[in-house]
């Protein structure tokens, strides 16, 4: 056989057994390590959000914090009944909710571009809800964590918005 003719069955070939080996399956975990995989998960996901109690009822929560939106100056989205759209879903015992959309006018924009188009957009938030215990709760992304593990200006960026969120939240939530 011609050695031009076999190269391209030689590579196949070697293409081939390389895919194998690539396809061994993952251990399996034990029921423990699946759990602390599980707990470890869960701790990272709660780190990801700063979530305070309000020093306010519902209603004054949801007013104060437009209010300081206002205040700092940002972009003001919509506000919206996360509780009226449980309730046309069917879920007619949830707790009130409404998110408040707001971020710093191009905030995206620049985010985008010092990340060079790898980082995905923040979210610009803040969720106010009533907790089971009927006291008012404000939610949003952890910013300013999430700025440390952020090299460069995007991670300036980020620790940036985390203390205008602070200023928003302050003397409201606790």
């Amino acid at each position: 056989m011609n050695a031009m003719k076999s190269l391209p069955l030689l590579l196949t070939a070697l293409l081939l057994a390389g895919n194998v080996g690539a396809q061994t399956p993952a251990p399996r975990l034990t029921q423990e390590q699946a759990q602390q995989l599980l707990a470890r998960q869960m701790q990272m996901m709660a780190a990801m959000f700063d979530y305070r109690r309000s020093r306010l009822g519902f209603d004054d929560t949801v007013t104060a914090v437009g209010a300081a939106i206002d205040r700092q100056g940002w972009q003001k989205g919509g506000v919206h009944d996360a509780q009226a759209a449980m309730a046309k879903s069917g879920i007619a015992d949830s707790k009130r909710m409404k998110v408040l959309e707001a971020c710093p006018n191009g905030f995206n924009d620049k985010l985008a571009k010092a990340g060079q188009g790898k980082l995905p957009p923040h979210p610009c938030r803040f969720t106010v809800f009533e907790g089971k215990d009927g006291k008012a709760y404000v939610v949003r992304l952890n910013s300013a964590l999430l700025a440390k593990g952020i090299p460069g200006e995007a991670g300036k960026l980020m620790a940036g918005i985390g203390a205008e969120e602070e200023t928003i939240l302050k003397g409201i939530a606790e």
